[in-house]
């Protein structure tokens, strides 16, 4: 998961095309702008697209300075591409999933159509039902793409689960989980459903 929260805005290019990564979507190629970095008064740019065989990467990178300041080499060397990039990215993705629950609650279903980050009561219910359908599909999801966008996965999974206020899913768990997933076939129907 990425380490700092930034502030950013992401425009799609006309004619960009919704781009599935599994039950999160992108539209692709466009611009991500992070205001304020590397230093205050300058915004760093990144275009975004799909390269195959890696996933959602930077292409291109500008730094501009938003007060009439000059951009140096001092400024150009403090951009942590990675860090910066996919800390904002994950703001920019819709995570469009129907969970089957039999939780009174919620009726029996609840949709989401938002970032990847659930609610921590609806995170609390998952992590206490186990290895259900319902979890191991969001595993899945979350775990393709971490992977998508070049963060350690199953890493990505274990701090997710932590949502705002609940500790990170133990290791071996997350490990557990992601290997019942793939035995249940679930990353194929991942892969599959939206190819």
């Amino acid at each position: 998961m990425p380490e700092m929260t930034v502030e950013s805005r992401y425009t799609p290019d006309a004619g960009a095309q919704t781009h599935h990564l599994g039950s999160v979507m992108i539209d692709m190629p466009g611009t991500l702008v992070i205001s304020d970095a590397p230093a205050k008064g300058q915004e760093v740019s990144f275009r975004v697209d799909w390269i195959q065989g890696e996933g959602v990467r930077p292409t291109a990178i500008t730094v501009s300075s938003k007060v009439g300041r000059e951009v140096t080499s001092t400024d150009l060397r403090n951009v942590n591409v990675k860090q910066l990039w996919r800390a904002a990215i994950v703001d920019h993705v819709v995570y469009r999933r129907m969970f089957h629950f039999d939780w009174e609650k919620f009726d029996g279903k609840i949709a989401f159509d938002s970032p990847v980050q659930l609610p921590d009561d609806i995170l609390e219910r998952l992590r206490l039902r186990g290895p259900e359908r319902a979890t191991l599909a969001y595993v899945a999801d979350l775990y393709m793409f971490a992977d998508s966008i070049g963060l350690a996965p199953a890493l990505y999974v274990q701090q997710i689960f932590a949502g705002e206020n609940l500790e990170p899913l133990p290791r071996t768990t997350a490990t557990k989980w992601i290997k019942k997933a793939r035995d249940l076939g679930i990353f194929e129907e991942w892969f599959y459903a939206d190819n």
